[in-house]
């Protein structure tokens, strides 16, 4: 009988065991399995120019999308819409025709693999909920969404507060039985039966709880208030499609060249129609809506294609295009110390900008971000004369005293800096 009993108890630990391992690693198994971070950034580079998880922007809100078609049938798609709509695919006709018969960009290059990833992002945000407000700004009508008050890392921290909860009570009502086939055996009255009412009017479990609601809120009001005024991942439209994938990735457009102010600067400046017009008096058409892009240029600058002549006594527009990248006003930054002097690429700020075609805010530009940097960058001592004024660490390195030194090293952390 005991042995009959002991096995039960076994069992239901086992049970209640299984269903802690499915809540902790099971849940949302599927996004775990893919990459998900890298799936944020190529859904960024390639899909937020036209999708929203939540709402819908050019194309169809993407949220629950990984459920709605086959995995197979989205590869195609994604890589090539064109082609299944003039192949007679009836979901495919629905969506072109639902969005005004718009053609979604094809994407060849993008692996079985990145769209897993993509659709791994997907489906984290479509759990997270639709954020709780969005900034829109300028033309486009892309904009920065204010985070989530209640994100995947605030989920996970209640599957496992709730998980503790249950394996104590398992635990608690498996001490509970023991205990009372001990008394059993020697005959002394058996404890109140263990139920859930009494585990929850424990004074321990009560303040455990208290303890945990005022982790996460904690947690959670830190988090938000770290992303105030935070624009990473804001890619709005712009007023012209100007893809930075086709002219300083395929065509191998040097950043500078438009971006002249960088190595002089401060700022890196947003270049004039001119500059525009250096290559554009003569390339008048270009991939996909390349020549009604380029059309925008002519008619800000006065410009006729056909004669290939500026419009004598035209008036000038500007183009307004939406600024991405801002600091807060009591931040200093030059783009010249960084580019010239310190030797960092376009790059490392700004991510692979060659392969975007909607430039979007690659890091946060946040404090903790900078001094990140500052502590972990080598600073690029040989044939720069800018750092020949630190002889004493040029004599540490020349001895073998010091490898390296890091822009912490020579004030890269002092408040002044940075901050006027």
């Amino acid at each position: 009988m005991l042995r009959y009993i002991n096995n039960a108890i076994q069992n239901k630990i086992l049970i209640y065991f299984a269903f802690v391992i499915t809540g902790l690693f099971g849940f949302n198994s599927s996004v775990l399995a893919q990459d998900v971070a890298a799936g944020e950034s190529a859904y960024k580079i390639n899909c937020a120019s036209c999708h929203k998880v939540h709402t819908k922007l050019v194309g169809p809100a993407l949220a629950g999308v990984y459920d709605k078609y086959e995995r197979e049938w989205l590869y195609k798609w994604i890589k090539n819409s064109s082609a299944m709509i003039k192949s007679g695919d009836e979901r495919a006709n629905a969506i072109y025709n639902e969005y005004n018969q718009s053609v979604m960009t094809a994407f060849p290059t993008l692996s079985e693999g990145d769209m897993d990833n993509i659709l791994a992002y997907v489906q984290q945000e479509t759990l997270a909920g639709p954020p709780v407000a969005a900034v829109t700004g300028g033309t486009g009508e892309g904009g920065a969404a204010v985070s989530n008050s209640f994100g995947p890392t605030q989920i996970y921290i209640l599957i496992i507060t709730l998980a503790l909860i249950l394996i104590t009570f398992v635990l608690a009502k498996v001490l509970s039985t023991l205990g009372n086939l001990v008394r059993v055996r020697e005959g002394l009255p058996e404890y109140e039966p263990f139920s859930m009412g009494k585990f929850f009017r424990n004074r321990g479990l009560k303040l455990g709880l208290g303890l945990a609601a005022f982790g996460l809120l904690a947690y959670t009001t830190y988090d938000n208030a770290g992303s105030l005024g935070r624009q990473e991942g804001y890619a709005p439209a712009q007023p012209i499609k100007f893809s930075h994938k086709l002219h300083a990735g395929i065509n191998g457009v040097d950043c500078q060249y438009c971006h002249s102010g960088a190595a002089k600067g401060k700022s890196a400046v947003i270049p004039s129609p001119n500059v525009c017009m250096n290559c554009h008096k003569q390339i008048q058409e270009g991939p996909e809506y390349g020549t009604k892009e380029i059309q925008k240029i002519y008619d800000a600058i006065g410009f006729d294609p056909k004669t290939k002549k500026y419009i004598e006594g035209y008036e000038q527009k500007p183009i307004d295009w939406v600024r991405i990248h801002n600091l807060p006003d009591h931040v200093y930054f030059n783009h010249a110390q960084h580019v010239v002097a310190g030797g960092v690429e376009c790059q490392t700020c700004h991510g692979e900008i060659q392969e975007m075609e909607v430039v979007g805010q690659h890091s946060s530009l946040g404090m903790g971000w900078c001094i990140d940097c500052h502590r972990e960058t080598d600073v690029k001592f040989a044939s720069n004369e800018y750092y020949s004024i630190y002889e004493k660490y040029h004599e540490e390195m020349k001895a073998g005293e010091r490898s390296n030194v890091k822009v912490e090293d020579i004030g890269g952390l002092e408040c002044q800096k940075c901050h006027y």
